[in-house]
């Protein structure tokens, strides 16, 4: 692998563009990543939120269920909407870089993030402490659903940083996916 980086660093350096492409290519590949990892922990809070909903069905709590099927829901787009954003990318030799300070702006939006769906989770494993009483219920899926509202608008925050990123050199056009 050191090898191969040796290469690539000594092409990169005989070729106007490539290593920023490289470089473009290495933060698409992170942020699937990224975005993939956060979502397997959204997916795992649906399970947590299941398990509630079977111990309630078996308990003969059936009108409380709807409410742990909306939250459900709500953590579930979430979760296909982390998992399969599609950011758009400039050009093989588009001239548009990324500033650090854009990068730094975007390393803080995912800290965010991560720190939002930690919440979601605490939430989610407190829930199943919170299932003994209909109010207990009720006070806990808010609580859950607001840090799943608070993830949404972060992540919408994010999306629209990412899109504006390269507006002055390529308006309408964001810099990676």
């Amino acid at each position: 692998a050191s090898g191969e980086k040796n290469w690539l660093q000594r092409l990169a350096e005989k070729i106007p563009g490539l290593a920023g492409y490289h470089a473009k290519e290495n933060r698409r590949d992170a942020d699937k990543l990224y975005r993939d990892a956060l979502a397997d922990r959204l997916r795992k809070v649906k399970d947590v939120i299941a398990t509630s909903t079977r111990e309630l069905t078996d308990g003969g709590r059936m009108l409380e269920i709807a409410p742990l099927e909306r939250v459900s829901k709500k953590i579930d787009t979430l979760e296909s909407r982390i998992r399969y954003a599609s950011y758009g990318y400039s050009g093989f030799f588009d001239a548009v870089q990324i500033k650090e300070q854009q990068l730094d702006q975007l390393y803080q939006f995912d800290l965010r993030l991560v720190e939002k769906v930690e919440a979601i989770e605490t939430q989610a494993a407190a829930l199943r402490t919170r299932i003994g009483t209909p109010t207990e219920l009720k006070a806990g899926l808010a609580d859950l659903e607001q840090v799943a509202d608070d993830l949404s608008s972060t992540f919408d925050t994010r999306f629209q940083a990412i899109n504006g990123f390269g507006a002055d050199a390529a308006p309408g056009r964001p810099l990676f996916q």
